[in-house]
């Protein structure tokens, strides 16, 4: 009788690890077929198949493709990120496909003012979040330095002087020494006498 019930566990198990191996092969066939007809697609009926469309993992399929500028092609996800002086993150937002950074920056800073009421003085953006319309954006907030990394054509930096550019600068260059802390305390003095910067990255 213990042999018998020793054989009858074992074989329980051993269907149940089948099931779910097979439950996992099924959904493989069916991502597969979506590959083959998206190659399908673009190499015999010669279309081009939206990204939205395209699947770049297997395993993974809500991967996106991110490209910036001529620089290499990355896959994952893009990030945007807007940190507070002490480096607390004031907002943060996993993105869907690759948005151009520059509509990021009035959401972003909508948001700031939506969860705390308030909006800080200063405020350093990556060059991709550059744009007359958001420097307008951020001046009827009532943020008073408004720095981008790079400025193109005749958008200028607006800040106290030249000083307080660079240090802004400087600043939005160390994004990638994130440190991470809580409290409303915190969050208060951060926006009371320090600066928002907001910047974008990638998650792979």
């Amino acid at each position: 009788m213990r042999y018998a019930h020793t054989v009858s566990r074992c074989t329980k198990n051993t269907f149940r690890k089948a099931m779910a191996l097979t439950i996992q092969i099924e959904k493989l066939i069916g991502i597969m077929q979506l590959v083959y007809d998206m190659v399908f697609r673009k190499e015999i009926k010669g279309e081009t198949v939206p990204n939205e469309e395209k699947i770049y993992s297997i395993y993974e399929q809500h991967t996106d493709i991110i490209v910036k500028g001529s620089r290499q092609i990355q896959f994952g996800h893009k990030v945007d990120l807007s940190s507070g002086k002490s480096n607390l993150v004031l907002n943060c937002q996993v993105l869907h496909g690759n948005p151009s950074d520059s509509k990021l920056f009035i959401p972003a800073v909508d948001a700031i003012v939506e969860n705390y009421g308030k909006m800080s003085r200063d405020y350093a953006s990556d060059g991709g979040y550059a744009s007359l319309a958001n420097q307008a954006h951020a001046k009827e907030k009532g943020i008073v330095n408004i720095v981008f990394n790079k400025i193109v054509g005749s958008l200028r930096n607006i800040a106290s002087s030249k000083n307080m550019e660079t240090r802004l600068k400087k600043w939005r260059s160390d994004i990638n020494n994130l440190e991470y802390y809580s409290g409303e305390k915190q969050i208060e003095n951060c926006l009371h006498y320090g600066q928002t910067l907001n910047n974008q990255c990638t998650e792979l």
